[in-house]
């Protein structure tokens, strides 16, 4: 491995400020689409070489577009591997570097600040945060980390509304697993969380089914709890079995059916009423949760009130008129 150099913390650059001066601009970032959790950009056609210096924030890079072959080089001998698609590269704070790609320009940046990573270290897992650092690495392979950040992708890429409450938990879940197996320091196991206090969480259901119609995000279902952010997502799955985001989705697709069932608003409406910025991402997860998509949904519930009511008419009429006695 090559030797980093790592410069004074007022020699470093703002995330914020690098990525904007590479060669060609993000094809997709955060900052466009509103969500203001982390720095999250998307980039292809930059130039094969580029020079990186040292940064504010640690970075995560996807390599995208296919197998490519990337060099890594600052002092010393460089580093220079084989990458799949998919793959991850890790680049602490503080590092400079030049990088070399042969190949498919295509990639995506995650920028941690180092407060950020410290305190899940400190919050998460009951150490000492301080001076916690990505572990580098070029050309990682971790299942979990790649799911993760593979669907923050496609949130920012879908439109100019993403879901902020899918991104923060997203975002939480791969801090996490970053300061699981990516941190330096000892092994880290979590510090162990328990469900969220009944009251607590009955807080939080009322305050979800009381703005299913809007966008929300996590701070602002902790705000709600009456508690820290502190396991909060574990200690809300322990009580209901399932993260916060995808129980909101399960209440607003069962407002939906409501809404379906009641009216004959269009489903662009409809989608609206429950909290969804797009209609195809209504579609997608009602199919999802319910096997058949909304339109299909409202029709199938129609004909089979109007056949019930039909049946119920021929029985009547079939049943034997009785004739009144004068007795």
């Amino acid at each position: 491995m090559c030797s980093t150099a790592t410069e004074p913390v007022e020699c470093r650059t703002a995330a914020a400020h690098w990525p904007w001066a590479l060669t060609a601009p993000p094809v997709a970032s955060s900052e466009t689409v509103g969500w203001q959790g982390a720095l999250l950009g998307c980039w292809s056609g930059t130039s094969a070489v580029m020079v990186q210096p040292p940064l504010e924030h640690h970075y995560l890079v996807m390599h995208l577009g296919g197998p490519k072959h990337v060099t890594r080089q600052h002092d010393g001998p460089a580093v220079s591997r084989a990458v799949d698609n998919g793959s991850l590269t890790l680049v602490p704070a503080g590092t400079a570097y030049t990088w070399r790609t042969q190949g498919p320009i295509a990639f995506a940046h995650l920028y941690l600040s180092r407060a950020h990573l410290e305190t899940i270290v400190a919050r998460d897992f009951d150490a000492d945060g301080r001076g916690a650092s990505l572990i580098e690495g070029v050309g990682l392979r971790d299942p979990l980390l790649e799911r993760l950040l593979e669907r923050m992708i496609g949130e920012i890429r879908c439109g100019p509304n993403p879901s902020k409450l899918l991104l923060d938990s997203l975002l939480e879940s791969l801090g996490l697993r970053l300061a699981q197996k990516h941190v330096s320091g000892p092994p880290r196991g979590s510090a162990g969380a328990v469900a969220l206090a009944p009251h607590r969480l009955r807080r939080v259901l009322e305050f979800m089914d009381a703005n299913l119609g809007r966008d929300l995000c996590l701070a602002e279902l902790v705000a709600a709890a009456g508690t820290s952010q502190f396991h909060f997502s574990h200690s809300f799955r322990l009580a209901t079995g399932c993260s916060p985001y995808h129980y909101l989705m399960r209440r607003r697709i069962e407002y939906a059916k409501v809404l379906l069932l009641t009216g004959d608003d269009s489903l662009e409406r409809i989608s609206a009423s429950c909290g969804f910025m797009r209609q195809h991402q209504f579609s997608t997860m009602f199919k999802r949760l319910c096997g058949v998509g909304p339109k299909r949904f409202r029709i199938d519930r129609t004909t089979s009130r109007l056949a019930l009511a039909s049946r119920a008419q021929v029985a009547i009429s079939r049943q034997p008129k009785k004739t009144l006695s004068c007795e």
